[in-house]
């Protein structure tokens, strides 16, 4: 399950509680910081304030995933965190699909940079590009 923060991925939580608690099942949420690119950055100045920003993110992204503990221990079950990095949809199909998930649970849309009239873009390419069912929440 992708979180990003957004009022929709913590509705997106609270499907897949509803689900793990009927179900039985374990849950997993994943929160991807974008790369950002620092080779070839000759600046220290330019480096330093993107290495800042960087580790603003991950605070970010790792407050993120605490909301989602906190959330499902105070509904009595456990959610498994994990942060990574790169480019958003290409690690969230690359870990469901190494980690043998057998459903993806995320919002319609989130807080990303582009947003697409129907469906948010991460949204779309998971949807097309997954090799497991999606559960979309609006």
């Amino acid at each position: 399950m992708p979180v990003d923060g957004s009022e929709i991925s913590y509705k997106t939580l609270d499907a897949a509680l509803f689900f793990s608690e009927k179900l039985g099942s374990s849950i997993t949420a994943i929160h991807v910081m974008e790369d950002i690119p620092v080779t070839n950055i000759k600046s220290q100045k330019l480096l330093k304030d993107i290495l800042a920003i960087s580790a603003v993110c991950k605070q970010q992204g790792e407050n993120i995933l605490s909301k989602c503990s906190e959330t499902a221990k105070n509904k009595g079950l456990i959610v498994n965190t994990v942060l990574l990095k790169g480019n958003p949809s290409l690690i969230i199909l690359d870990f469901c699909k190494n980690g043998k998930y057998n459903l993806i649970i995320m919002g319609n849309r989130g807080i990303g940079k582009i947003k697409e009239i129907i469906l948010g873009s991460l949204s779309s390419k998971i949807l097309h590009n997954s090799t497991c069912p999606i559960l979309l929440i609006k």
